[in-house]
């Protein structure tokens, strides 16, 4: 695998359009971070700003889980953003970041690439990213932390419990991290700049074209309890909605489940 090209401030930023590059605050670049949300997290006053790192020594997934985030010319990634007061649908957040991520991919010339509810980018039934959003101080303002496999290893990924791809692989060329980051921004900014006018009837249909479990029999585990039945989208307030064997449906909110596709 050849070495990836250096994260580079001012390539990604040349890459965006200017009223997007005057959303941004500044884009610090680090060799190795514990984590990049958390080191957000620990800034003051720093609306707008993006934290990369080469590597990361404690990654965090959902639920707590380790995100194994070696250095082998992966995509890090976090951004702060400062809304003006709590969205009514903040809930709904994760799911149109995912989908601005899954338009980047896109964009970058990927095809193929779905969006496992709530927060996991996956090709051909393996995962190729994930997203994670903490809520900072005051709660209006979210670090939103965007992890993609784009130089990963064999070796490097020899840890990872579950099956996972990398982007380069797929798409059989190194990739251009910096243009990708780029990407990212074109898509996921204006959605941030447009989230307090979300409108989830009309995001269901973007969320259906990217949705891999639409259709798919799931397991779904809360931690007390597990269902078994029919993923069928969205309901009404983003959760995922479960056919069960009886006739019934239940929905299941991104707080409280693991979904695992059943073979």
């Amino acid at each position: 695998m050849s070495v990836p090209m250096p994260l580079d401030q001012q390539q990604i930023l040349s890459q965006i359009q200017p009223e997007l590059r005057a959303v941004v605050q500044e884009i610090h670049i680090f060799p190795s971070l514990d984590s990049t949300n958390a080191w957000l997290l620990a800034q003051p006053n720093h609306c707008f700003g993006i934290c990369l790192a080469e590597e990361q020594t404690a990654g965090r997934g959902r639920r707590g889980r380790v995100w194994q985030s070696p250095k082998s010319g992966n995509i890090y990634f976090s951004l702060r953003w400062c809304f003006e007061q709590v969205p009514a649908h903040y809930a709904c957040l994760g799911l149109v970041v995912g989908v601005a991520v899954a338009e980047a991919l896109a964009e970058y010339g990927l095809e193929g690439q779905m969006l496992k509810w709530p927060n996991d980018i996956y090709y051909q039934g393996q995962k190729l990213g994930g997203i994670l959003l903490q809520t900072a101080q005051p709660l209006q303002q979210v670090v939103i932390g965007i992890g993609l496999n784009t130089g990963m290893s064999l070796e490097a990924g020899a840890s990872i419990d579950q099956t996972w791809c990398d982007l380069s692989e797929i798409m059989q060329q190194s990739i251009d991290r910096n243009r990708l980051i780029a990407a990212i921004l074109r898509q996921l900014i204006p959605a941030l700049q447009a989230f307090p006018q979300f409108n989830l009837p009309n995001f269901k249909q973007q969320w259906q074209r990217w949705d891999w479990l639409d259709q798919q029999p799931v397991q779904v585990d809360t931690g007390r309890e597990r269902w078994q039945g029919i993923a069928c989208g969205l309901d009404e307030q983003g959760q995922l909605q479960v056919a069960l064997a009886d006739g019934s449906r239940r929905a299941f909110s991104s707080a409280e489940v693991s979904v695992r596709q059943l073979s």
